[in-house]
């Protein structure tokens, strides 16, 4: 019934801005697409966008007028400073789960694509056709994103869709370099007939030292990252464990 509601809204608010309601709804859609085609439209999104624009403000702003410390917000320009932040807050607050989905998916993919292309490389060596050995591998693969890709894959080949032209589309819908890598490859070997299984595996090995490279950017970012976290809420309590009871001993000698 919610998603309904938010179907209809959203198409209510696609027609009153056509031209940009066109570019963020397909923007949605390949979003979607990416995080698993989860059961629910761009239209809906678009729709839950502007509810939560026009009413999160609203709530928000109620509830911190009523918290004594926060009037200085209220009475003044910094209302509107607020409520307008509040409403951007409010309409791109249902994109963030979306957000999430789709960056656990892509990692899902990237953190087992080489692995699959190495079990590839041995069914091509072993003088299987690359379907029938994608079909063996993905049967065979542990259930997650990238199995759900492959298996999508196939199933457009068996509806007639040209092997390129599904390639691009899978390139499109995960949307991560190492996926596009992969495709290209393949693009490319499709169009040239060069033998699969090489090429499989040297990408295997480029994959690899790419996922490498990215944790060791992670690992280093790290440090960075905790800062924030350490200056917010723990050192303030250290301080508070050593200065706290100087400061009452300091108040005990002055006020006896």
């Amino acid at each position: 019934m919610a998603s309904e509601f938010f179907d209809r809204l959203g198409m209510r608010i696609s027609t009153f801005v056509p031209d940009w309601s066109f570019r963020h709804l397909a923007d949605m859609r390949l979003r979607i697409a990416s995080a698993g085609d989860l059961d629910v439209t761009a239209e809906a999104i678009l729709g839950m966008q502007v509810f939560g624009a026009v009413l999160f403000p609203v709530f928000a702003l109620f509830i911190l007028k009523n918290i004594v410390f926060l009037d200085f917000l209220f009475g003044g320009p910094h209302t509107g400073v607020l409520a307008l932040v509040l409403c951007v807050f409010g309409f791109f607050f249902p994109t963030f789960n979306l957000a999430e989905r789709v960056a656990k998916r892509q990692h899902g993919i990237i953190m087992h694509l080489p692995n699959m292309m190495d079990l590839l490389a041995v069914c091509v060596e072993a003088g299987m056709d690359f379907l029938s050995a994608l079909r063996v591998v993905v049967r065979n693969q542990k259930p997650g994103p990238l199995k759900e890709e492959f298996e999508r894959f196939l199933k457009q080949l068996e509806l007639g869709v040209p092997r390129v032209e599904a390639l691009h589309e899978m390139s499109q819908r995960v949307a991560v370099s190492d996926m596009g890598s992969f495709c290209a490859v393949m693009v490319q070997a499709t169009r040239l007939g060069s033998p699969l299984g090489p090429i499989l595996k040297n990408q295997a090995d480029l994959l690899r030292i790419w996922r490498g490279q990215r944790a060791e950017k992670a690992a280093a970012q790290a440090s960075v990252k905790v800062l924030m976290p350490l200056a917010l809420c723990i050192l303030p309590a250290v301080f508070i464990a050593i200065l706290g009871p100087v400061i009452i001993q300091i108040q005990e000698t002055i006020h006896p």
